[in-house]
């Protein structure tokens, strides 16, 4: 083992490579169950503007007192980055001793925060979804899209992807590039609904103001992993599928500050105060039920929360020492 005095440096090549996506549904499961029975800590994230040099930091600490994992991701957003070759957005996530508070291991949180998502999402669909699950839909076609065809895979035997992207030109990129890979045919259609008509599962990782899910196109028995609204201003879903599904969250609490999908529809009426059936750690504990009918629409709200990324750089920080990965630095 390390000396406490040394921390760990590791790269997002380094982290990719630390990461088996079977181990990390595993290890978000129990995250979740520790959150959702009182046995973590984790305040909602603060977002801090900084309008005097174009961007913001958001931190998101957290501690899972099972696995005595504390941690914190910090992220910035500068909007002219891109102008420099450099992401608009970055984050790192750094781990702390549970013993003395000293800082161990700090790492880049890009990869991380792709395929802990989607990871969260699997754990969802495997906890919620029917068991035969054919036809997979996404809306919208970034590093989410892939990341989540990559998870679902994991847990659910696809057979064919319909994938919707406004330009049609980044659907066709992932069909290029994944078809052959996750050995799916995958479709570029033309339209969100398109994507949904038939859909078994369906993922929703767009930037969309407005609902681009609407009750009507939906198949009796769906699962829906929506992910993309994370502000207040950002919504996917119509209220009339809210009203429709069972909602499972990832955090009651940062759904109902940070969440437009349901704050929107809270505020028009086309959902009641008790839109929210449970946590998904709640599930997953047994205090909640899940699926109750083959034909049930059920629905997992995720906005990422800060105990996700602890539990999946806890893992990464384990993997790393096993394996003698990564940069020692003497602090």
């Amino acid at each position: 083992m390390l000396s406490k005095e040394i921390m760990l440096v590791l790269s997002e090549k380094q982290v990719q490579g630390l990461i088996d996506l079977d181990e990390l549904i595993a290890a978000l499961e129990q995250a979740h169950i520790q959150y959702s029975t009182g046995k973590a800590v984790m305040p909602v994230r603060l977002v801090v503007p900084l309008p005097q040099i174009q961007g913001r930091i958001t931190s998101m600490p957290g501690y899972l007192n099972v696995d005595k994992a504390l941690g914190m991701k910090v992220v910035t957003y500068f909007q002219n980055n891109p102008q420099q070759n450099l992401p608009a957005i970055l984050a790192t996530i750094m781990l702390f001793s549970a013993e003395t508070g000293k800082m161990i291991a700090a790492m880049d949180g890009g990869y991380i925060t792709a395929i802990r998502t989607a990871c969260a999402s699997a754990l969802a669909t495997k906890a919620l979804a029917n068991p035969d699950t054919p036809l997979l839909g996404i809306l919208g076609a970034g590093v989410q899209a892939r990341a989540h065809i990559q998870a679902l895979a994991r847990v659910r035997k696809l057979r064919r992807i319909k994938l919707y992207s406004p330009s049609g030109k980044s659907a066709l990129g992932i069909k290029q590039d994944m078809e052959q890979q996750c050995g799916v045919p995958i479709d570029a259609v033309n339209s969100a609904q398109d994507a949904l008509r038939g859909s078994d599962l369906l993922v929703t990782v767009s930037t969309a103001k407005e609902p681009i899910v609407k009750t009507e196109w939906l198949k009796p028995g769906v699962h829906i992993n929506a992910v993309g609204s994370h502000r207040p201003d950002l919504r996917e879903i119509d209220g009339a599928t809210l009203a429709r599904a069972k909602v499972v969250v990832d955090s009651r609490e940062a759904i109902m500050a940070e969440c437009g999908d349901i704050l929107l529809a809270l505020k028009e009426k086309s959902v009641g105060d008790n839109v929210i059936h449970g946590e998904i750690g709640e599930v997953l504990a047994g205090a909640k039920a899940g699926r109750s009918s083959v034909d049930e629409i059920t629905l997992y709200k995720s906005v990422g929360i800060a105990i996700q990324y602890v539990a999946t750089a806890q893992l990464v920080y384990r993997n790393a020492l096993e394996r003698n990965v990564g940069t020692n630095v003497d602090i």
